[in-house]
């Protein structure tokens, strides 16, 4: 199939761990936070399977289609995910910190799936 491409990447929050993890629960509102997000079906949230399914315009001139399932959560602390689609492969989104301060990663290592997307990524 491929390289795949890796993303990692952290953010630091001057909020607690459990507050950043009731924004982020509000999966209706990722596409306003996110303008290339053209299309997302939050599916149930960030509960063990659900599958949430997106329409993604990167700076590129193609559209990628994926869904992503739930696989296991742990509540203001991992969510684990699985995609499918034009790009496959796991995901993770780790939630570290204490007090008033938090940290968020986020992990993905997918694979473009279409070779046309692949040659153009």
């Amino acid at each position: 199939m491929g390289r795949p491409f890796r993303f990692d990447r952290s953010w630091r929050f001057e909020v607690g761990r459990e507050a950043l993890w009731l924004v982020l629960a509000r999966t209706d509102e990722f596409p306003r936070w996110w303008t290339w997000l053209r299309r997302f079906e939050a599916g149930d949230g960030l509960v063990v399977g659900s599958v949430a399914r997106c329409v993604v315009r990167p700076p590129l001139p193609y559209v990628l289609r994926f869904d992503v399932a739930v696989e296991r959560v742990v509540p203001a602390a991992l969510v684990e995910t699985t995609v499918s689609g034009d790009i496959e492969g796991p995901a993770r989104l780790e939630l570290s910190g204490d007090g008033d301060r938090a940290e968020a990663r986020l992990v993905w290592e997918v694979e473009v799936r279409d070779p046309l997307l692949r040659t153009a990524a």
